[in-house]
């Protein structure tokens, strides 16, 4: 019938107006599809965030059988195969893994694609299919190594892992994938690759966190932005939402970031919020135990000496004029998670390159952002967990820098894409 309607008006038009009207209909027929196609996407991320899986990708692969490249196409390609993966459809996924090449697809959603295409394999023991995979995306499988190792002071930083170039605006970083060599957990991962626990966790939500098997991929996160967008060199910025330090500052006339997972207060007792300095450095100090912490606790001595049980490790520095310390620890996990009472704790090898780079009155920042999105040549947006509230300021300013965002892809993207820094526009 619609059909019908169109021609009749195009009939019309060229009738009284001498249009072409194989031009028109060639227009109006695209339209018609562009309409349909955006109909299947909406529906299919929609059923997606409502758990409906199996008629999700029905309007999934409907939309990519008319749409073009573009980010909507991104959107379903990983909604695709995320549902694979979670219905146990080795074939579908593996399939649809090998059509990524008939579309441009960001390097992050090929390193996501990959991650659940060979996990699902390797929990079916499909191994033929996992070693076409494996082949065909060894790129994939690389560490970025984005400079070589810095001299001097800055030798002990890791560049990719802790230490990065500063891109345009405040983005560092490159994600990548990491292949277990044996079974491990994300706290094992996470230690490993100087990560922290919770981070990792959320950028890989479909893995189970205590049973990384042997050959199974997991998601590295590390393209983030720094917490503020017109950030100081030299200055310390915390953001206790996403668990992490980072440190800009000048290197030969370069500027670099460094950055490390930390470990912050529990609900209970909370990190503090606001600005400070570093008032004191401790190589090696004891623990003057807090009369708070010995109520709770009352076995434990007045003062803990320096030495492998001494929970803040082996260096620490003082926050202004406060108790909170940023310190290292006794405990071989707890880094990226909420475990502390009120401080901000490192492992102990990023405390030490920390402490040996960091002077007296140092500034330091921390903020609880559970999101972070700012415009530089692009609109980027970080997600950590995001409530309502949330979601609303993100689309308002979204519409006023001309970026269309749905509430649904929205969600989408908080289920699916968070942990590191996304490009909207």
């Amino acid at each position: 019938m619609c059909r019908k309607l169109i021609l009749a008006v195009l009939l019309l038009l060229y009738s009284a107006y001498g249009y072409d009207i194989d031009k028109l209909l060639d227009e109006a027929l695209e339209e018609i599809q562009q309409e349909s196609s955006i109909k299947y996407y909406d529906i299919g991320l929609k059923l997606f965030n409502e758990g409906v899986y199996k008629l999700a990708v029905e309007n999934g692969e409907k939309f990519l059988n008319k749409a073009e490249n573009g980010r909507k196409t991104e959107d379903i390609f990983l909604m695709l195969a995320v549902s694979y993966y979670i219905m146990k459809e080795p074939k579908k996924i593996f399939d649809l893994f090998l059509r990524m090449d008939e579309y441009s697809l960001s390097d992050d959603v090929k390193k996501k694609v990959f991650v659940y295409t060979n996990n699902l394999l390797v929990r079916e023991n499909e191994w033929k299919r996992l070693k076409i995979v494996r082949k065909r995306y060894k790129d994939i499988l690389e560490n970025i190594k984005p400079f070589e190792k810095l001299e001097g002071k800055y030798s002990s930083f890791e560049p990719g892992v802790n230490i990065f170039r500063l891109q345009e605006g405040n983005i560092i970083g490159f994600n990548s994938v990491f292949i277990a060599d044996k079974n491990l957990t994300l706290i094992e991962i996470a230690k490993r690759l100087d990560l922290g626990y919770d981070e990792l966790k959320i950028a890989n939500p479909h893995i189970d966190p205590f049973d990384v098997q042997k050959e199974e991929a997991v998601f590295i996160p590390r393209r983030r932005l720094l917490p503020v967008q017109n950030f100081q060199f030299g200055t310390i910025y915390i953001n206790l939402s996403e668990k992490r330090l980072y440190y800009p500052v000048i290197i030969e006339g370069d500027p670099y970031v460094i950055t490390f997972p930390v470990g912050i207060g529990k609900d209970n007792t909370k990190s503090p919020i606001g600005k400070f300095k570093i008032t004191q450095k401790k190589e090696n100090p004891e623990w003057v135990v807090p009369k708070s912490i010995r109520k709770e606790n009352p076995t434990l001595p007045p003062v803990v000496p320096p030495g492998p049980d001494n929970p803040l490790g082996v260096r620490a520095m003082r926050l202004g004029h406060t108790e909170y310390l940023l310190h290292g620890t006794s405990k071989k996990f707890g880094i990226g998670m909420e475990v502390s009472h009120g401080c901000i704790r490192m492992y102990n090898q990023d405390v030490v390159r920390l402490f040996e780079i960091v002077d007296k009155g140092t500034p330091v920042e921390i903020a609880e952002k559970p999101y972070k999105i700012f415009k530089n040549s692009r609109v980027y947006l970080e997600i950590f967990e995001l409530n309502a509230e949330d979601e609303k300021e993100i689309l308002l300013y979204l519409i006023e820098k001309g970026v269309k965002l749905s509430p649904c892809l929205l969600d989408f993207y908080n289920r699916e894409k968070r942990g590191y820094a996304v490009p909207l526009n």
